[in-house]
């Protein structure tokens, strides 16, 4: 016999031990896969996952009609199909541990019936429940051969299904809430088109439900609705190109090319994240909402379809959708194909639907990239390789049971020491605008390079001006965004532009790199994002709710009240409710209206009139600020804004387009997308216009309800593109003489940057609208810009400037003397009382609060000064009381100080 020869300092090599070394190798596996699988759920709880290679656990219905005769049903659900036999790639989510190319085959309506069929199969579990999202990778097929036809066939992904649920007596394989799609883009059901469809027990909604994401698709088959080919829309047309079929089935002997803005032969990833909870946008008590969102794999790109929402009722008059009712969202979810129209495809063994890698979260995680990693990254890999080496270099028969405990030891720490230390190569990077004034139409790519498409509802030609979005799993990325340079007002307007970001949504700071080249405009920041979720926007946004909650502020200031046109709250009116570009229900929203004065000084002597408004363009957000911080001034302890709410009253409007806010609209308002708000200001034209109409009625109201008749100024506050101008500017009647008012030329003083430009225009603005019908003796439309890239303090800022030129011009005597500390021209109680406010102030001290000697502090010298000017017929202090020395006078201010507080 040969006896194996053994080297010097050679291992011998036996099969035995490199099959122990395998087996230890594929032990280092069995740990670390788990710390992989923990990455792809990265805070978020995994409530159930299926690879559908097995039925365990799903039941299976056939909801069809009646087979043809001489023809026999093969409609089935195939678990464990192996569909890479079709030359079907692999899922697109599939994880380690995962059997490939194994999934659920969905086959309906073959070789073909009477009527609709429907195959359906459902898991049922009560924890699907309150907040969870459902994720399905789906690839639709159809016979694309020389003498196929196309198909009528859908894909559908629900939840809150039932199987003992038929509610619906025309589908009722469609109960619960989700999505069902075709693959084609020739599906014509009716009168209608229905390549994509939101489904809520049973009823494909129509576009008139409010519900869809996009206004060109999502149309069902219901009677008298007809929206032409879905697929022919330009954005998903974009979303979802075309290309050649061959190139990616490679097994059917498929040919032709799939229609671009259609999803068939490509996998898609489904996501409906639930809220059971959900009060919706609607009108009803329902609760209940599901935002589906479809990701293509072979594009990379994804979109929200829409939110199905409980609280939407049916029209039961607009002869569409009468089927719809509120849904169940819990405790199921279904996976099916529906022919809801008799059909028989070319080759019925390849019209199907497959579905793999079904996982529920709990919570609303939001969509998963549409090609996420397949593996972890570098510093994973030589950790994974580390541990194989080391359980493979070792013999355990050699090192015995004590050593093997060792390498045991060290391969737990391994493990451990990789799920501590791998970086997040699954992580779920989600973009959404579906917000209070956000604004995104859709994105695509991964957390390095971020594609945007921008909302074009107002410009044309795909323009976009106002986007404000958040993005979620950024901590520690640096993604550089990018989005066409098609910007509406001219893309020289991005040129000098900076956008914002935000981690909290309150303080906002500047990318570091924004710049302009060939056809993009991108940006992005030198350091990694240190938080998981971010805000970015064009400019720092101004919500609808801020507004609100600002209006209900400075309504419980005693300086404010509502107008007589308005209730109890300041209401004067409400948006109509209306379907915004996203197909999103915009439900009413308050229109507010404010009264600022001192009422104690009401009379029959009229007051200075002053009308302010803000928010009618709804991306304008930096006027808004600006008439924030006036607002802010106005309302404050500030001795000067005091003395002005004496002798002026401030009717404020602070947002005209309240909806169009809401909405994320760039410009218009939801009720009327296509029209310019600021050309609509007279009752001729605002029938139409139910916002307008009623800002403007209770403008006309509002200012005949006090004393006077003459507004003194109007400033309707907006925000511009970088303009001739070249810094924030006023459109103002320059050759009729209203850039000579006093308020006008102290604001110019106090903000030497800020320009002015001839108001020449002959339409209804709102300027106009205040000259002709509010019988203004000055008119204004300001305008903040957004290319100055300025902090928010500086808005705020300029609207305390706009304040105090009212106070210098009504108020304000020439030269006022020393102790004329309120600027009236007298030295008066009042004078003592703004003294005795600012007493103490050691710098920066102004005269108003107090500084009569010009030290810029306020201390008991300044007192002496009010004592010996004092013009009262009383004084509070004997007049013949020696002056102290100044080392004294410090003493007596505090001594004086404390007296009069305690009067008080």
């Amino acid at each position: 016999m040969t006896l194996p020869v053994t080297l010097p300092g050679s291992p011998r090599k036996s099969r035995s031990n490199r099959c122990e070394r395998t087996r230890w190798a594929i032990a280092a596996s069995v740990f670390l896969v788990p710390c992989f699988l923990l990455q792809a759920t990265q805070g978020q709880t995994l409530l159930f996952s299926d690879n559908l290679s097995t039925g365990a656990g799903w039941q299976y219905s056939h909801f069809g009609g009646t087979a043809k005769p001489g023809t026999t049903d093969i409609s089935s659900a195939d678990f464990g199909f192996d569909y890479s036999q079709l030359g079907i790639p692999e899922a697109p989510h599939s994880l380690p541990g995962d059997l490939g190319t194994a999934g659920l085959r969905l086959a309906a309506n073959t070789p073909g019936l009477w009527a609709g069929d429907q195959i359906a199969a459902v898991y049922q579990d009560p924890s699907f429940s309150g907040q969870y999202t459902l994720q399905v990778d789906v690839w639709l097929n159809w016979a694309a051969s020389p003498t196929g036809a196309g198909t009528t066939e859908h894909a559908g992904v629900l939840v809150g299904f039932n199987l003992a649920d038929a509610q619906n007596s025309f589908a009722p394989g469609q109960n619960g809430a989700g999505v069902l799609f075709d693959s084609d883009g020739d599906a014509n059901c009716g009168t209608g088109i229905c390549d994509y469809m939101l489904v809520k027990d049973g009823a494909e909604l129509d576009l008139a439900s409010g519900q869809y994401g996009e206004s060109s698709f999502g149309a069902g088959n219901q009677h008298g609705y007809d929206d032409g080919d879905s697929n022919a829309n330009l954005n998903l047309q974009t979303l979802f190109p075309s290309f050649n079929i061959a190139a990616v089935t490679g097994g059917q002997n498929a040919s032709g090319t799939q229609p671009a803005g259609s999803l068939g032969f490509q996998w898609v990833t489904v996501t409906l994240e639930v809220d059971a909870d959900a009060a919706g946008s609607g009108i009803n008590g329902h609760s209940g909402t599901v935002q589906v969102t479809l990701a293509s794999q072979q594009s990379g790109n994804s979109f929200v379809l829409g939110t199905i929402d409980n609280s939407v009722d049916d029209n039961p008059f607009d002869g569409v959708n009468t089927e719809e009712r509120p849904a169940h969202l819990e405790g199921g979810i279904g996976l099916m194909i529906t022919d809801l129209y008799a059909s028989g495809p070319s080759n019925p063994y390849h019209a199907f639907a497959l579905f793999d890698n079904v996982r529920v979260y709990d919570g609303l995680v939001g969509p998963p990239p549409s090609s996420p990693a397949q593996a972890p990254e570098s510093g994973t890999f030589v950790l994974l390789l580390l541990s194989m080496v080391f359980c493979g270099c070792f013999s355990p028969r050699r090192m015995g049971i004590q050593s093997m405990a060792r390498r045991f030891t060290w391969l737990v720490l391994a493990t451990t020491a990789c799920c501590i230390s791998c970086s997040p190569a699954w992580a779920v990077l989600n973009l959404t605008g579906n917000f209070d004034h956000g604004s995104l139409l859709s994105w695509s790519g991964d957390v390095n390079n971020i594609n945007l498409v921008g909302r074009d509802n107002f410009f044309g030609g795909g323009q976009w001006r106002w986007m404000y979005f958040e993005a979620s799993d950024v901590q520690g990325h640096q993604p550089v965004f990018k989005i066409d340079q098609l910007f509406a007002g001219g893309n020289s307007a991005l040129n000098t532009h900076k956008m914002v970001y935000s981690y909290d949504n309150e303080n906002w700071a500047f990318f570091d790199n924004n710049q302009r080249a060939g056809t993009e405009y991108t940006f992005s920041n030198n350091t990694p994002f240190t938080a998981d979720k971010v805000y970015v926007a064009f400019a720092q946004p101004y919500s609808y709710g801020r507004s609100a909650a600002h209006a209900a502020q400075i309504l419980a200031t005693p300086w404010a009240e509502p107008t007589s046109s308005g209730d109890a709250n300041g209401v004067i009116g409400q948006t109509p409710i209306a379907v915004d570009d996203l197909g999103r229900l915009n439900p009413k929203r308050d229109i507010v209206a404010y009264r600022i004065t001192n009422p104690a000084t009401d009379s029959a002597t009229p007051k200075h009139k002053v009308v302010i408004t803000t928010g009618l363009h709804a991306g304008e957000v930096l006027g808004t600020h600006t008439f924030e911080g006036l607002v802010n001034w106005l309302t404050s302890d500030d001795s000067r804004a005091a003395r002005l709410r004496d002798d002026a009253e401030f009717f404020a409007y602070p947002l005209l387009n309240a909806a169009g806010r809401f909405a994320g609209y760039n410009r218009s308002t939801v009720e009327n997308p296509d029209e310019d708000p600021n050309r609509i200001w007279h009752p001729t034209l605002w029938d139409e216009h139910q916002d307008i109409r009623a800002a403007g009625e209770a403008m006309l109201a509002d200012v005949q309800s006090t004393p006077g008749t003459v507004v003194d100024a109007f400033i309707d506050f907006h925000s511009t593109i970088p303009a001739s101008a070249g810094d924030d500017f006023g459109f103002i009647e320059i050759s009729e003489g209203d850039a000579n008012a006093p308020f006008w030329q102290h604001l110019l003083a106090l903000q030497p940057n800020v320009q002015q430009v001839e108001s020449t225009g002959t339409s209804w603005t709102s300027a106009n609208f205040a000259d002709l019908l509010l019988n203004a003796d000055v008119d204004i439309t300001f305008e903040t810009e957004f290319g100055n890239n300025r902090p928010l303090s500086y808005y705020h800022t300029l609207g305390k400037n706009f304040g105090i030129a009212f106070y210098k011009a009504w108020v304000q005597v020439p030269n006022p003397v020393a102790a004329d500390f309120d600027e009236d021209g007298d030295v008066d109680q009042a004078d003592l009382a703004a003294w005795q406010h600012g007493f103490g102030t050691a710098s920066a001290a102004e005269h108003h609060q107090g500084d009569a000697d010009g030290d810029m502090d306020v201390d008991g010298a300044d007192f002496l000064t009010w004592q010996t000017q004092y013009t009262g017929s009383i004084s509070p202090l004997a007049a013949s009381a020696p002056i102290p020395e100044p080392s004294g006078a410090v003493l007596l201010g505090i001594a004086i100080s404390a007296i009069l507080s305690a009067r008080h």
